[in-house]
């Protein structure tokens, strides 16, 4: 197994080999290299002032020319004829002057290849044998106006460094020791600030790993690691939101299983033990019976339902239908199921839409049994069709319940959310059935809302294209929570609509 490495040795050692790096190159710069490097800078020098002088020949004042060259560059001079004769010179250099000094070598066999007209111009390191220095020799061929041909001759000293080595050398190891401690200190406080946070999010990670929902993670003023802190704490949140909701799916499940469950063992008991005999009373008992599961089959049908749209997700065929004949298939069942409700269809004229009809006929079953689980005393529920001005077909399911209070209305679309208004209506309230309905509408890129008043009831609202007008229903894919995702936002838009 790999061994795990600390952000903070990390950054220590990727500080302290970033030191040692650009220790080296003082080292290389100011102590290896530190005599090739001056003398090629010298021979560059000599070489510009060569430059110089050279553009300076013939002109008038061509002597202070040259004296200021040779004062700017530390450098003698001498100018001679073809036969090596000087006519003119400046020194610069004292004794340490090599042109000035011919007697300790041969000037005129250095610049031969010049004299004789075999080179234009030369370089040459010259050693005084005698005052063991060395310098550099400069020559280079000019002819004068008047045809003449001279030499002009530079002399630029090569100082001796060892001396400047042995003071850049005790410079080096304390800057060395310097930048080393400094490394150090800096790796440390680096690491620590970096270090810091990610710690306190991964203990506080930890935690939301065992349930604890309410940390809250900062991420120190790292714009990185705060990116990270915003995302765990949405992250966190999230899931204490999924936690009470599973909670509160728990209860209502439960609550919902539990009541037909006892319904159905009491009358079973009450028919084995009483009213077996009767053929009657055993027929109406039976049918409570079979009510009573029918209802539990719905429940584990939803259940069912969810579970494989979350694995394999869910793909919507549009296709021409008559709305207004499935609006009506769907509220004879309930008006069979549910007798004792008032259920009021008022549709206007016949309509042919596009879209899937399974699913649409799955929307409108969700909302008229919500409407049935929340319509108020008078037990009304109200399903209209009609042509908006947009020319689309709008249905709408309304009751006559308590209604839903503003703040509430952002999550009633949210898996496993139930109104905490109480309610007691025969049917299952498990908290999906509007999670389906947003997840079939958006899908297909349909107009959806909610219009409600706390008191006077609410109202459900889809809009359908007309068979004619369809556009090309969107590819779908399950988004993360198992609904499906639409390419438009023009649903969403709509879904918390309220009524003035």
């Amino acid at each position: 197994m790999k061994a795990k490495r600390s952000i903070e040795g990390k950054i220590r050692r990727s500080l302290l080999g970033y030191t040692i790096l650009i220790v080296l190159l003082l080292w290389a710069f100011q102590i290896v290299f530190l005599n090739t490097y001056y003398q090629t800078m010298q021979r560059m020098s000599i070489l510009k002032a060569g430059k110089q002088v050279a553009a300076s020949v013939g002109r008038e004042d061509f002597e202070e020319q040259l004296e200021n060259i040779c004062y700017e560059h530390r450098m003698c001079s001498m100018v001679v004829d073809e036969k090596g004769k000087s006519f003119y010179s400046i020194d610069m250099m004292g004794r340490g002057c090599l042109i000035h000094s011919p007697s300790r070598f041969s000037l005129i066999q250095i610049i031969e290849p010049v004299l004789s007209g075999e080179r234009e111009e030369l370089v040459q390191t010259v050693q005084d044998e005698h005052f063991h220095s060395m310098g550099l020799i400069y020559a280079r061929a000019c002819t004068l106006e008047e045809g003449q041909r001279v030499i002009i001759v530079l002399n630029a000293g090569l100082d001796p460094v060892k001396s400047t080595e042995g003071i850049l050398k005790s410079q080096l190891w304390i800057i060395t020791a310097v930048l080393g401690l400094i490394a150090i200190i800096i790796s440390r406080l680096i690491s620590q600030n970096i270090s810091r946070p990610l710690q306190n999010i991964s203990r506080k990670a930890r935690r939301l790993a065992k349930g604890e929902y309410q940390a809250d993670y900062d991420g120190g003023g790292l714009a990185e690691i705060d990116e990270l802190a915003e995302t765990l704490n949405f992250a966190a949140e999230g899931l204490s939101k999924v936690e009470d909701l599973r909670r509160e799916l728990v209860a209502n499940v439960s609550h919902d299983l539990k009541t037909p469950l006892t319904m159905i063992k009491a009358y079973a008991e009450m028919i084995r033990d009483l009213t077996g005999d009767d053929p009657k009373k055993r027929e109406e008992q039976l049918e409570v019976i079979i009510s009573e599961a029918d209802r539990l089959t719905a429940l584990v049908s939803v259940l069912i339902r969810i579970s494989q749209d979350e694995r394999e997700g869910r793909v919507y065929h549009a296709e021409p239908f008559e709305i207004g004949e499935r609006i009506q298939e769907v509220t004879r069942r309930f008006a069979q199921t549910n007798p004792e409700y008032s259920i009021t269809c008022e549709l206007e004229g016949p309509a042919e839409v596009s879209a899937d009809r399974e699913s649409i006929g799955q929307v409108l079953y969700n909302l008229i049994s919500n409407a049935i689980n929340y319509t108020g005393e008078d037990k009304k529920v109200f399903v209209s069709q009609r042509r908006t001005e947009a020319g689309m077909i709008r249905v709408e399911i309304r009751d006559t319940g308590r209604g839903i209070p503003a703040d509430q209305l952002p999550l009633i679309w949210e898996r496993y959310y139930r109104s905490r208004n109480t309610h007691q209506r025969p049917v299952v309230g498990s908290g999906l059935g509007l999670s389906i309905v947003k997840g079939a509408l958006t899908a297909q890129n349909l107009p959806f809302g909610v219009e409600s008043q706390v008191g006077k009831g609410s109202c459900f609202w889809f809009e359908l294209p007309l068979a004619t007008d369809a556009p090309p229903l969107p590819a779908s894919q399950p988004d993360g929570n198992g609904d499906t995702a639409s390419p438009s936002g023009d649903a969403e838009k709509q879904q918390n609509k309220t009524q003035d």
